[in-house]
């Protein structure tokens, strides 16, 4: 319950400053995780489209239904790029399985950078404990990623 005081601000207000603040932080927080989704569905979604509508697909999946009638599962023309660099190249080329993969990165990317944007917003804070919290997960989290 607000009481009002005249001012045109009841009591309980978000007038503090912090407060603000960490709003705008939670804000784009929100909206990287909303766009990194949404984005990554639609590039998934992209991908399958070209891979299923390519003619090399459709010759692929009949080669392959005669290659699973002798036992073979996995068809050569069908492989998914393992490298960002396989990926980069495939999807110059428009190759569908390559942009279903960077579809897949972008949603492995988008936690990173939300931790990304939650050290920055922080920073603009001004508030250290959680810089160095946040970039220390940041560091662990990109460290994965190199090593494997």
């Amino acid at each position: 319950m607000t009481t009002n005081d005249g001012t045109g601000a009841g009591v309980g207000a978000a007038t503090d400053p912090a407060a603000t603040a960490m709003g705008g932080i939670e804000a784009a927080v929100a909206a990287v995780l909303r766009v990194g989704v949404v984005g990554s569905c639609l590039v998934i979604a992209a991908g399958s489209v070209v891979t299923v509508t390519a003619a090399s697909t459709r010759q692929a999946a009949r080669r392959s239904l005669a290659e699973m009638r002798r036992g073979v599962l996995h068809p050569a023309a069908l492989r998914f790029p393992h490298t960002v660099g396989a990926v980069a190249r495939g999807v110059g080329h428009g190759n569908g399985p390559s942009i279903v993969m960077l579809g897949v990165l972008l949603l492995i990317a988008t936690p990173v950078f939300r931790v990304a944007v939650g050290a920055v917003g922080f920073a603009l804070q001004r508030d250290g404990a959680f810089v160095v919290i946040t970039v220390a997960v940041l560091a662990v989290l990109l460290a994965s990623f190199a090593l494997g």
